[in-house]
């Protein structure tokens, strides 16, 4: 386990990015801390209210080399993929979509939620495929709020979103070794996490006030420990974070769009793929998201 306690390798500010009609807060990646273990890409969106007939709009848009997962807080968004997969996401619910060699999907509010003013709050990564996966068929999994491990430690309320954590498994299927937890504080307690040897380790304040050592970390702060760091918090204020992390790759990888690779040449292929309409395709959806030129 490791030994340094709240050892700060840098505080990261969002981006603010258009995202189907609505603003989201982009932490990564960024250019000086490309991925946190194996984790590559991080967009916030935080609780906003939508008036009628207003909602998320996702065109189709393709994916290589990684998993998305998606984590609902409020509202409900309906997934649509290349695979056939349609699913609704409701608040606590977890889709987790691995890309491989190919897939594309939308994300959009629901028709049903259009007519009245609704709520949205989301929280999206993209995790990197290890070499031996990045190629795989691709593969959707919905994993409803019931079957997350929901515990107690200490004081703290956790939820094990992905990977593992404190002796126990999410049963998201993952490809290498990562922790994703939800957890809420109050006033006054603390949180403690002892990361795996060789493990990366960041965190998320979503709402209230942690204090690690004399300093006092707020909303929109993404702070990123030293590797084998642990994390010991108290909260000044009732407090909503996630903590991500895990074990980082050997190789780089390469980003492009929404493509992830350790090949700069599968990228190109993926490219001209979406160009000349080769690539996986959603059903029944022709208004895709073009390729950035």
């Amino acid at each position: 386990m490791s030994s340094a306690q709240n050892d700060i390798l840098m505080e990261i500010a969002p981006r603010l990015i258009s995202l189907g009609g609505s603003q989201v807060h982009r932490l990564m990646p960024y250019k000086e801390k490309r991925m946190v273990g194996p984790f590559i890409f991080f967009d916030y969106f935080p609780a906003t209210e939508f008036p009628p007939n207003e909602g998320l709009t996702v065109r189709p848009h393709p994916h290589i080399g990684l998993s998305t997962l998606s984590y609902l807080l409020e509202g409900e968004v309906l997934h649509h993929d290349s695979e056939g997969n349609k699913q609704l996401l409701e608040p606590g619910d977890v889709n987790w979509m691995t890309a491989g060699r190919g897939i594309s999907h939308s994300e959009r509010t629901p028709a049903h939620l259009l007519g009245a003013p609704h709520r949205l709050h989301l929280l999206q990564f993209w995790v990197a495929l290890p070499i031996e996966h990045e190629d795989r068929t691709p593969s959707f999994t919905h994993h409803p709020k019931e079957s997350i491990p929901n515990f107690k430690v200490g004081n703290a309320d956790v939820c094990l979103i992905a990977g593992s954590a404190f002796g126990r498994k999410s049963p998201v299927e993952t490809f290498s070794p990562l922790f994703f937890i939800d957890v809420r504080l109050k006033a006054g307690d603390i949180f403690e996490f002892a990361p795996e040897k060789h493990h990366e380790l960041a965190f998320y304040i979503i709402s209230g006030d942690l204090q690690i050592n004399e300093k006092s970390i707020t909303p929109d702060d993404f702070v990123v420990l030293h590797m084998e760091s642990q994390l010991r918090a108290i909260a000044n204020q009732d407090t909503h974070f996630v903590v991500l992390g895990g074990e980082p790759f050997p190789e780089k990888r390469n980003i492009f769009w929404n493509y992830v690779s350790s090949s700069k040449e599968k990228i190109e292929k993926a490219k001209q793929a979406w160009r000349d309409g080769t690539f996986p395709q959603v059903p029944g959806e022709p208004d895709i998201i073009p390729l950035p030129e």
